[in-house]
Parts: C-alpha cells; sequence; structure tokens
C-alpha cells in the first residue's frame, strides 16, 4: 500500500540522496557538516532510508504489554503516578486518584500510620510503588501488614519496591556484603507475585548525575549481572520479580530508543542464564529528568517534562512519574502540570490509541541495534576489568559519569550547548521564575542528582 502511493515517483537510493545533499553542501564535507555523535560513541546519520534496515534483525513491536482482551480497551496504557510523602494531605491524594490519577510513589520509613496517610485509598485499585526512606523490609512488612489488615488480595497488588540493594552503596556507603544481605531478606518475605516486583534496578542513578545514555545502559546492567552472579539467588527469581527504574532526559529519540534497549537486551540477559522472559513482563518505571532541568525560569522545565513524557511512553514505560524540580516543595500548580501532562497525551493526543507507534522508524530501529552493540561490548569491556564491583571500589565509574557530567556542564556554561531559559533567551524581568538554589555536596562514594545548568545556576548565584 504505501509503497503504491509513490508510483509516479522512481525508486532513488541512499547514494542518491546523499548525492543530491553533496551538491546542496556546495563543497561542504557531508560528514562534517550532517553527521553527528551521539554519547560520543554512536555515529548519527543525517536520514536514514530502507537500505540501512536490510540486514538489521527485526526488532519485536507492541512488546510494552499484553493485549486488551476486550476491543474498546485501549491500545497502549500506562499508569500516571504521583509522589506520596508522611506530610502529604490526604485531600491532595484523593483529589489526584479522583481525577484520573493510576499510581502513587509512597516515601515511607515503615513507621508511618497508613490508615491515616491512606485513608480511603483502595490499593488493589492501583499501583503503588514504595520509595523506602529507611530499612527496605521494614517498610515492605509495614505496608503488608496494612494490605492484610485491608483485607485486600496479595494477587491483588500491582507496582513494587522502588528499591535496589545498589542504592545502599551509593547513598549510604553501605558495604556489599550489607546490601547482599538485605536484598535476600526483601526477596525471602516478598509476595509471590508478578507484578508487584521486589527490586527495581535504579538505572536512573546514572542519568540524574550526568552520565550519557550509553553509560548508564552499561553500569545499570552490569549492576544486574553482579546481582545475579553473587547474590546466591535463583536468576529466575531476580529476573521475575525485579523491574527497571529509569530517567528519561531531552535527547527525545535516543531517550525512546534508550528505553526501548532496556527491554530487549534484559530479555536478551535472561537468555545467557537460561531464562525466557516474555518482553510484556518486564515492567519500566520512568520519571523525567532531573538532569535536564534548571533553577533559573523554571517555567521552561514544564516544557521539558512535557517531551520527556512523550518519549517516555513511545519508548514503552509502564508507569510515567512527571516529577516537579521542586520535589516535595513543589506548588498546587506544579504538582496540577504535573498531572496533567500524561492525561494530556492520552486523551487529547491519544497517545494511547497506537500500541508502538514508534515501531518500525528506520532510525529508532538503527539507534537501537547499535546501542545493544555498544552495551554489550561495554559490558565485556567492564567483565575483563574486573566487573562492576570493582568499577565501583576503584572509584573508576564514578570518574567516568563524573567526567562526562562536568563536560556537559562546561559546554552549557561557555555557550556550547543551548539552554533555553539558561544561556540563550532568558526570561525577562516580569516573567522570571527562578527556583531557590541549593550547591550540591557530594561524597566520593556517591553519584548525586544533579543538573546541565549547574554551573550556570552557581554563577548566577555568585555573580561573577
Amino acid at each position: 500500500m504505501t509503497q503504491d502511493l509513490f508510483y509516479d515517483f522512481s525508486p532513488s537510493s541512499k547514494e542518491a540522496w546523499k548525492n543530491q545533499a553533496a551538491k546542496d553542501l556546495r563543497g561542504q564535507d557531508f560528514d562534517q557538516a550532517l553527521k553527528s555523535l551521539l554519547w560520543e560513541k554512536i555515529q548519527i546519520q543525517p536520514f536514514y532510508t530502507r537500505e540501512d534496515v536490510l540486514d538489521l534483525p527485526r526488532l519485536p513491536e507492541n512488546s510494552f504489554e499484553d493485549k486488551p482482551f476486550l476491543q474498546d480497551f485501549s491500545a497502549r496504557s500506562w499508569s500516571n503516578f504521583l509522589a506520596v510523602y508522611p506530610s502529604t494531605p490526604i485531600q491532595e491524594i484523593m483529589d489526584f486518584l479522583e481525577n484520573g490519577g493510576e499510581g502513587l510513589v509512597l516515601h515511607l520509613k515503615g513507621d508511618e500510620n497508613l490508615n491515616e496517610l491512606l485513608k480511603d485509598v483502595i490499593p488493589d485499585y492501583i499501583s503503588i510503588m514504595l520509595k523506602p526512606l529507611g530499612d527496605p523490609a521494614q517498610v515492605l512488612e509495614h505496608f503488608m501488614t496494612w494490605v492484610h489488615e485491608m483485607g485486600v488480595e496479595e494477587s491483588g497488588l500491582t507496582g513494587g519496591l522502588l528499591w535496589s540493594p545498589i542504592d545502599m552503596l551509593f547513598e549510604q556507603g553501605k558495604s556489599w556484603e550489607e546490601a547482599i544481605s538485605a536484598f535476600r531478606r526483601v526477596f525471602s518475605c516478598f509476595p509471590n507475585e508478578r507484578c508487584f516486583h521486589a527490586c527495581m534496578f535504579n538505572f536512573s542513578r546514572y542519568a540524574d548525575a550526568g552520565a550519557s545514555g550509553l553509560d548508564e545502559l552499561i553500569f545499570g546492567f552490569g549492576e544486574i549481572i553482579e546481582l545475579i552472579d553473587k547474590s546466591g539467588i535463583d536468576p529466575i527469581t531476580i529476573f521475575e520479580k525485579s523491574g527497571f527504574y529509569t530517567s528519561v532526559g531531552d535527547l527525545h529519540f535516543p531517550e525512546i530508543a534508550k528505553l526501548k534497549t532496556i527491554r530487549f537486551f534484559y530479555a536478551e540477559l535472561a537468555l545467557q542464564y537460561n531464562v525466557e522472559l516474555r518482553l510484556e513482563n518486564t515492567c519500566i518505571f520512568a520519571q523525567t529528568s532531573g538532569w535536564s532541568k534548571s533553577t533559573l525560569d523554571s517555567n521552561t522545565n514544564l516544557i521539558r517534562q512535557t517531551y520527556e513524557a512523550m518519549a517516555s511512553i513511545l519508548g514503552g514505560a509502564n508507569g510515567l512519574w512527571v516529577r516537579p524540580i521542586s520535589g516535595q516543595k513543589a506548588t498546587e500548580l506544579e504538582l496540577r502540570v504535573a498531572r496533567n501532562v500524561s492525561f494530556i497525551l492520552n486523551y487529547e493526543s491519544y497517545f494511547g490509541k497506537v500500541g508502538d507507534p514508534a515501531a518500525g522508524s528506520y532510525y529508532l530501529d538503527t539507534l537501537i541495534t547499535q546501542l545493544m552493540d555498544e552495551v554489550k561490548s561495554g559490558l565485556q569491556e567492564l567483565e575483563k576489568n574486573g566487573g562492576w564491583l570493582v568499577a565501583f571500589e576503584s572509584r573508576i565509574l564514578h570518574k567516568k559519569v563524573r567526567e562526562h557530567r562536568q563536560k556537559q556542564q562546561n559546554s552549557i556554561l561557555s555557550g556550547e550547548i543551548s539552554k533555553i531559559g539558561v544561556n540563550k533567551y532568558p526570561a525577562s524581568d516580569s516573567l522570571k521564575n527562578n527556583l531557590e538554589f541549593s550547591p550540591i555536596l557530594e561524597k566520593e562514594y556517591e553519584l548525586k542528582p544533579s543538573r546541565a545548568s549547574y554551573l550556570v545556576e552557581l554563577q548566577n548565584q555568585t555573580g561573577a
């Protein structure tokens, strides 16, 4: 059908298009003028044709979730999440849920009065992610006690523990042995339900600390291999009861490819351990990036979080958390805008009407294949040098992430990379809405969330 639409035109090869482009460039070098480098490794062509994908493996389509049984159900669905803290008023939670919200991210220590915090919330009707602020096993036990008191069957739960044992190494400076012990405790007491996950591999730590998307994938999958090989837990249990937690930044198409690569590569990795995974059973929980936002002219963040949400959905996220940069201090307006981004994309832009609109793109299919190859090569190099744990303990991993972070931040400070509202087209005084600036201090074992515009923000504070 699509070929018949162009029967009046003779077919043109990619080489013919390149020759025409070279002619239009009037002597400029084709590669230098039109090609670019993604994440310092992957060459991006100015255009792609069918010739680019002829020799590539065919990528799966519509692999984000099980297809709906009923004809009138959406071809594509995802849960829209709201952050809930111990201080969040119940009116705010119910307003979100009664106006279309489908999920809550509960930040818990394990001693909260959940009957009060979650009054009138019915847990088996929504997705719930538990973000531990203390001992994850204690948080899980506390939550499950409340679930049982509510008379809810464990089989009705969806969501999971928004936690990975590696968090303890980066955030608390704990030892590998302590992290593995906590990992085993959580898995031993976790509900045996496929839709409620005992672990969410935290790739977002790398993205929000300033790593490239490629390093995020390599180090993230390196963590998984280390945990499977050294935890003593059956690989099939880890693969089936774990999901992914990642941040989606402002490189629109590469971020779509990144999310799809996570799903496809996870299934390939599972086969190395003789585990067969259905692509639809992999849960990806995506949040809008903090790295791409700025405290300067914060209104531009509303635009950035919208196209990051778009990339999340197109890339196959099962859960979407549009996070205001202000976090727990977000205003009512910021929370409302964040909530409605997902609704607008679903009900006005009809993202839920097509199962996998990015499938079949010559550019994306080529990029995903390149990412899969680069991740495989990166992991082989990581293993050759002792594996993820050696890279962590020697701080080689930290050094690589920080070097990329600094390079990006310096490029924005110098103006080499444009950031609207930061180093280009700043808001007028009457429209300025700058947020409170706090310096980011990082211990040697940490990779703290940062921002690409951080050095410009710092310069703005000092007046230098």
